[in-house]
């Protein structure tokens, strides 16, 4: 919220109003979060083996730009730009990976010099179901000193800091076609379009941010590379995927030592062989700790327990489903993203509720019309690893209070 006042995004009273309305919904979620936390001591280990195996069968590498898109053109002595540079070093990292790992499956967003709409980069691995995207790109700047490559993730930390890197990539937008109807009025060069991102809810986060950080330390350690950290800033590309994702700035083609570098071929070797051994690292450890994991949990909990919670949730939305008719209505929400869930298999499960609103998805699970029986179904719901889960009330369609509802139901 202050990186958006001092933007100038929200005024000093919407300001106060957000910060009020975010600290109670903070309270209310740390309350409901410790009473569920004491009904259930696996909900955590539920959670993990109920997403989709993290063993990595697919994996999408996605060149920045191309085409009529330049990217970075650095200093103009050469007419070799980013959209080359970006393209070099993801056929080299994906060479390195199917030599080692023949059994995954490589693709390439693109693998000649043609242009992809940003919403095209990211159906590709949605489409397929990639278990891991890695777009790479070049980072550019308006002096020639800085230099280093960074890497990124999904977020909204340090939002002005990171702000102007996130709108230079973002800008690839204005080259496509009818891009505001596409995009819902996203506007890459708007401060303003940037608050959607701050509703998102990576569920992704921890995971982009591991393999972050193994590509962080390989550019840091072994391939000569000045590191600038792992950082959060709104990427479009890797906003909109339903997997862990990372992007990354090889670095400043601005910058005339490092333009030299990253143009030759030993500098792209380097630079995709230690994003290479990144995700080596990344792979072997989530893998180990998922095999670890599963080991734990069927040891605590056998396959009746483990299905319980599920089976009561379905079954009970199942019947409320099929008969909405009273005027006090609860619900249960489990989440609000940028991008449909209704593919993931753990909201097909439960016959969850999507809601679009102004270009994000919210998502719902009917819990009928009596008070302590949407507790429960709270309850299974954070067992099953939505732990943000917290009951809603409409009367007659239109939202109010729990304890407006109650107040109402006991007169």
């Amino acid at each position: 919220l202050i990186n958006l006042y001092h933007l100038k995004v929200l005024n000093v009273k919407q300001l106060i109003f957000l910060f009020y309305a975010v600290t109670i919904s903070f309270v209310f979620l740390n309350t409901a979060y410790l009473f569920s936390s004491s009904v259930t001591n696996f909900s955590l280990l539920d959670s993990l083996v109920n997403q989709n195996s993290t063993i990595i069968k697919t994996i999408v590498i996605d060149p920045g730009h191309g085409g009529k898109d330049s990217g970075t053109m650095g200093t103009k002595r050469y007419k070799i730009y980013e959209k080359h540079v970006a393209l070099a070093v993801s056929l080299k990292l994906g060479e390195y990976i199917q030599k080692t790992f023949p059994e995954i499956n490589v693709i390439y967003t693109r693998k000649t010099d043609v242009f992809l709409e940003l919403n095209e980069r990211t159906e590709i691995a949605n489409k397929k179901n990639a278990d891991l995207f890695i777009s790479i790109h070049c980072d550019g700047f308006t002096n020639p000193n800085p230099s280093g490559a960074s890497v990124f993730v999904m977020g909204m930390s340090k939002l002005k800091a990171n702000m102007e890197v996130a709108m230079r990539e973002n800008s690839a937008i204005y080259m496509e076609d009818n891009y505001q109807k596409k995009y819902e009025g996203f506007d890459p060069q708007s401060q303003e379009s940037y608050i959607v991102f701050s509703l998102m809810q990576n569920i992704y986060l921890n995971q982009s941010l591991k393999i972050a950080e193994e590509v962080e330390k390989e550019f840091s350690t072994k391939a000569n590379r000045k590191s600038r950290g792992v950082k959060q800033a709104p990427f479009y590309v890797i906003s909109r995927t339903n997997m862990p994702s990372i992007l990354i700035e090889c670095g400043f083609l601005t910058n005339p030592q490092e333009e030299e570098y990253l143009h030759s071929e030993i500098g792209q070797d380097y630079i995709a062989s230690a994003i290479y051994r990144a995700f080596r690292s990344y792979k072997n450890d989530i893998e180990k700790k998922e095999k670890n994991q599963n080991k734990e949990f069927n040891k605590l909990v056998n396959t009746d327990e483990k299905n319980k919670a599920k089976n009561i949730v379905v079954e009970k939305t199942e019947t409320i489903n099929s008969s909405l008719d009273f005027k006090i209505i609860y619900k249960v929400q489990i989440g609000t993203y940028l991008k449909s869930m209704l593919n993931i298999s753990q909201f097909k499960e439960i016959n969850a509720i999507e809601e679009k609103i102004n270009g994000t998805f919210k998502y719902y699970v009917n819990a009928g019309s009596i008070k302590e029986e949407a507790d429960i179904l709270k309850n299974n719901l954070v067992d099953l690893g939505f732990k943000g889960a917290f009951i809603i009330a409409l009367f007659n369609g239109k939202r109010i209070s729990t304890k407006e509802a109650l107040n109402l139901q006991n007169k």
